[in-house]
């Protein structure tokens, strides 16, 4: 059965938990930040629809649930052109072989 993804040929390759030096280092705390954020971003989305699904037609909660649904989805927008601009910055510098960071997606063949 053929994998989406080659997640650990990456680990293996990357070092993820062992630094060869100070560049390896801040790259994948970058890297972790970029995910964190997104995961906030996710749970923020989720809250405001929770938020917006219970509001009851009240006037306010509805306000506050959709001014959290929008800033949810221009976080994720952020994180998303922040990651971009980290994958190219990568690749343009040397540092990464492919833009499309660590997981290295394959699409199957029939």
């Amino acid at each position: 059965m053929a994998r989406l993804t080659n997640i650990e040929k990456q680990i293996n390759k990357t070092n993820f938990f062992k630094f060869q030096s100070l560049g390896d280092f801040i790259e994948n705390i970058i890297q972790v930040a970029i995910a964190f954020a997104a995961l906030l971003s996710l749970i923020w989305l989720i809250w405001g629809g929770i938020e917006f699904i219970t509001s009851g037609g009240n006037q306010d909660s509805t306000k506050s649930a959709k001014d959290k649904i929008t800033s949810a989805l221009f976080g994720l927008g952020v994180v998303a052109v922040i990651w971009a601009i980290w994958r190219l910055i990568l690749y343009f510098l040397g540092l990464s072989p492919t833009t499309q960071g660590p997981l290295d997606i394959t699409i199957p063949k029939p």
